[in-house]
C-alpha cells in the first residue's frame, strides 16, 4: 500500500499545529568547549518561531548568548500510547536563538505565551520581562534553519528533512530522510 505524501504545505501546517498546541519542548545549547546541555522549556509560537523565557542569569542564557547555535525537540504523544501510536509526530530544530530586546517584540512573545498557556494568562509571570538590562526574566527568539519532522499518520516511521527559509518564517524545501544515510563524497 502506497502512502500519500505531504505536501510542504501540509508540513508547514501541521507543525505551525503542532507548536501551538505543545507547551513543553527541550532545548539544547552548547557550552564554551562545544559540549550541549538540556533543559524543558515552555514555548510559545508564532508561526515556525518559538519563544523561550527564562531567567536573566542563567547558564543557558549565557551559553545561547556566546553561541546561537541551538537545537530544541517537541513532540505529541497521543494520551493513548501504543494505541494511538499513528497520530505520534515530533520535530527535532537546529536554530538559531537570538536575545530579544524590541519591547514590541518582548510584548509579542509575552501575548503569545498567555495565549498558549492558560495557567499563565492571569499569573502576571510575563508582567515583568524586559530587554535585557532591565529585568530578571528574558526571552529568546528560536528561527529555525533545518529540521527532522516525523509524523505517524503519514505511515509508522515516517521522517522528511525539513529546510527553513533564512529569517526561519517559512519551509523552504523538504527532503527524503534517506539523505541522512547516502555516502559522503
Amino acid at each position: 500500500m502506497s502512502r500519500t505524501e505531504p505536501s510542504l504545505e501540509q508540513i508547514e501546517a501541521a507543525i505551525v499545529d503542532l507548536l501551538r498546541t505543545q507547551e513543553i519542548a527541550t532545548l539544547a545549547v552548547l557550552d564554551p568547549h562545544g559540549a550541549p546541555s538540556a533543559s524543558t522549556m515552555h514555548i510559545a509560537a508564532e508561526g515556525l518561531r518559538v519563544y523561550m523565557h527564562t531567567f536573566a542569569r542563567t547558564r543557558k542564557r549565557t551559553e545561547m548568548i556566546a553561541d546561537e547555535r541551538v537545537s530544541y525537540a517537541v513532540d505529541h504523544l497521543p494520551p493513548g500510547g501504543y494505541d494511538d501510536r499513528f497520530e505520534t509526530r515530533s520535530l527535532q530544530v537546529k536554530g538559531r536563538a537570538t536575545l530579544v530586546t524590541d519591547p514590541d517584540e518582548i510584548a509579542l512573545a509575552a501575548r503569545r505565551s498567555r495565549e498558549q498557556f492558560p495557567w499563565a494568562a492571569h499569573s502576571g509571570m510575563f508582567e515583568n520581562v524586559r530587554g535585557p538590562e532591565g529585568g530578571q526574566q528574558v526571552f529568546f527568539r528560536i528561527d529555525p534553519v533545518e529540521a527532522v519532522w516525523a509524523d505517524h499518520r503519514v505511515g509508522l516511521m515516517w521522517r522528511t528533512l525539513l529546510d527553513f527559509t533564512t529569517d526561519g518564517r517559512r519551509l523552504s524545501a523538504k527532503r527524503p530522510y534517506a539523505e541522512l544515510f547516502l555516502p559522503q563524497g
